[in-house]
């Protein structure tokens, strides 16, 4: 599920290598959205394992480069911060100024169920991004966020729950927390902190109570 920066696809090569796995046993990428913090090994997965890279086509453009990828508005106004100076380095170290197109991609809609193991379904929170979307595996109690909450905020370096920070359309991100509100799962994951164990729904609850 995502890919991560360009610079973690020796991470992801030496993980399976320690499970006895080759590449060629990664069979998908679900990417939640086009920035390069999850889309970034997408590529190098695709052309080195077969996988399929599946996405949402509000996305699709700026995944297959024929849009350029964009961070959200505000996120580099933030860069006064430690925190956020020490992401952005973090960034550079590992490739997020090489963003690589993916080539051939899957395009996937809401509520869709993937024939792939452990039967995702794809569940559109958009927001953060215009295609992005989160990922819930039922028979396994797990949602995979994306960015459409956090449990850290890079920006400050506070640990917690909240919405994304940077979103293309807040209020768009605010709605989608709907989608996520009744969701069957018991761990969350996202794409920036630890994980919750306490269920979306929770998680929901925890976000709004907070404002």
């Amino acid at each position: 599920m995502d890919a991560g920066y360009p610079g973690y696809f020796d991470q992801l090569a030496k993980l399976l290598d320690g499970l006895g796995l080759p590449i060629s046993a990664v069979a998908a990428v679900v990417v939640t959205h086009h920035h390069v913090d999850h889309a970034g090994t997408a590529e190098a997965v695709r052309s080195s394992a077969g996988a399929e890279v599946f996405l949402h086509e509000a996305d699709r453009g700026k995944v297959t480069g024929e849009q350029r990828s964009h961070v959200p508005p505000g996120f580099y106004r933030q860069s006064w911060r430690p925190s956020m100076f020490r992401y952005l380095m973090h960034t550079v170290a590992a490739g997020g100024a090489r963003y690589r197109p993916v080539s051939e991609v899957e395009l996937i809609e809401d509520d869709q169920v993937l024939d792939l193991p452990g039967r995702p379904r794809v569940v559109f929170t958009p927001g953060h991004t215009a295609g992005h979307c989160s990922v819930v595996m039922e028979e396994r109690g797990v949602l995979f966020a994306g960015d459409a909450m956090v449990n850290f905020d890079y920006a400050t370096g506070k640990s917690g729950l909240a919405q994304h920070r940077f979103n293309e359309d807040r209020a768009q991100a605010e709605r989608s927390l709907d989608r996520l509100s009744d969701l069957d799962a018991e761990v969350v994951l996202f794409g920036h902190g630890d994980p919750w164990i306490q269920g979306p729904p929770r998680a929901v609850e925890v976000i709004r109570n907070e404002r």
